[in-house]
């Protein structure tokens, strides 16, 4: 009898996290659901999406970027939304919207400077590492592919700057990731970023950044020392990989954008990420916005007209009933 109930409970381990729905986003097309990751940790994720479709339709995952801000705020007695909406609208009834609350995040948090994670909660201090929230964005879609009305063949993940080197570890952490796509993600280890951020303000690059970094490494599980404004625990982390390694490991098809105006992540290092692709031979759709900054806003738009032209034509490369221009750079 003990083997048999070891057996189940191993065979039980195995099982992809299973939804629980809980309560609808007031004013907003998302309903809030909740399951479990690979830490045991309670995740809560929002879908939104026709109900009753003809048939099954494909997930367009939004995976947000630096900060504890929750996915939704509050102006008065208005809830608001982030650019989980904008994706939402632009998949105009063909694809379900999955987003996921960054664990350690309460609904309707928010934080003043994304830029500077002092005034976020310790819990999110403690979870806030490249492991531990793509741990929690698997889960959720794992989750949510075990739901009625869900095409478990196609899955599109969307990350934006920070969320754009998850998008891509999520890709290689589930097969069942088809698409991949990162908006002003970079390329190589963020460092790279940092240090060209330092040089073209003037400052000790030495200092102000390998010398912080070689602090990091002496204590890289701390959440009470910050550098950069974020805490060791989250950079040690990040550190490890870059948007380009984990693009060179991955199995999905890639589509990834960059401005030249962008002075958080440099378009040099998005150059760097298209040559290193290109010399493994690694098929992918580049985009390369003139003028576009961090944002994607080229001179004269205004935020979000930038990002949601490239949705647009995210969306128009991963369904294909959709009509529309859709890049053709190839390394």
């Amino acid at each position: 009898m003990r083997i048999v109930w070891l057996a189940l409970w191993a065979v039980g381990l195995a099982l992809p996290p299973t939804a629980t729905a809980q309560e609808s986003v007031p004013g907003t097309p998302f309903r809030s659901y909740s399951t479990r990751d690979t830490l045991h940790r309670p995740i809560r994720f929002f879908l939104a999406g026709a109900r009753v479709a003809a048939h099954p339709l494909p997930l367009v995952v939004w995976i947000q970027g630096t900060g504890c801000s929750s996915l939704f705020g509050k102006e008065g007695d208005r809830i608001t939304q982030g650019p989980q909406i904008l994706v939402h609208e632009a998949v105009s009834g063909r694809a379900l919207v999955l987003a996921v609350d960054k664990p350690g995040v309460e609904f309707l948090d928010e934080q003043a400077n994304a830029g500077d994670s002092s005034t976020c909660r310790p819990e999110f201090l403690r979870e806030h590492t490249l492991d531990r929230w793509t741990a929690a964005v698997a889960a959720a879609i794992q989750a949510a592919q075990r739901l009625p009305g869900v095409d478990r063949s196609r899955t599109l993940v969307i990350g934006a700057s920070e969320g754009g080197i998850v998008a891509a570890r999520v890709s290689n952490v589930l097969r069942s990731v088809t698409h991949a796509a990162s908006l002003s993600g970079g390329g190589p280890v963020h460092l790279f970023d940092l240090a060209e951020y330092v040089r073209r303000r003037g400052l000790d690059v030495d200092q102000e950044v390998y010398g912080c970094w070689r602090e990091i490494l002496r204590d890289p599980d701390s959440t009470t020392r910050f550098c950069w404004g974020h805490p060791y625990r989250m950079l040690s982390s990040f550190m490890k990989t870059s948007l380009a390694e984990e693009c060179l490991r991955s199995r999905a098809k890639l589509y990834l954008v960059h401005g030249t105006a962008d002075e958080q992540n440099f378009v040099a290092g998005f150059d760097v990420l298209r040559a290193e692709l290109a010399a493994h031979r690694v098929d992918a759709v580049f985009e390369r916005i003139d003028g576009a900054d961090h944002a994607l806003d080229r001179p004269g738009q205004s935020p979000p007209e930038g990002l949601v032209d490239v949705l647009g034509r995210i969306l128009a490369w991963f369904l294909p009933s959709t009509t529309g221009a859709v890049p053709s750079q190839r390394p």
